[in-house]
């Protein structure tokens, strides 16, 4: 057996993810790709519908349990991994501060508050169902 300071930042990730139930998730950089472009598409203005938001956001909860695992915080790569993710945080922080505030007492900061625009089907679908009004991205 891998003791945990050989373990490579991918073989932990993967352990992670499969313990959280991620069956398809384990390359921490495609997370991190995935986190980016997620938050990317905020920017821009996310398109599909909530439901599909809360797909996609659930990526930063993987990464989150990631970042707090001990084996993990002792592979060779982490401190870059936790920077990518830091560095796309920041951007996702920025953008949701102008944002409606949908849950305040989430316990995870990426899911209290919603990007303040989007294109019309994600405004469309958080209007019907959280009764929340986002501006539209042109």
């Amino acid at each position: 057996m891998t003791r945990p300071s050989e373990q490579t930042l991918t073989s932990v990730f993967t352990q992670v993810a499969a313990a959280a139930g991620w069956k398809w998730s384990n390359d921490p950089w495609r997370s991190c790709e995935g986190w980016l472009s997620f938050v990317e598409e905020c920017e821009e203005g996310y398109e599909m519908d909530y439901s599909e938001y809360l797909h996609d956001i659930s990526i930063r909860d993987l990464l989150e349990l990631a970042l707090n695992d001990e084996n993990a915080q002792r592979t060779k790569g982490f401190a870059e991994f936790s920077a990518s993710i830091q560095r796309s945080d920041h951007a996702f922080r920025e953008l949701i501060e102008s944002g409606p505030m949908i849950r305040p007492e989430e316990p995870r900061w990426w899911r209290r508050s919603l990007p303040p625009h989007g294109e019309e089907e994600f405004v469309g679908d958080v209007q019907e169902r959280l009764r929340v009004t986002l501006s539209r991205t042109t």
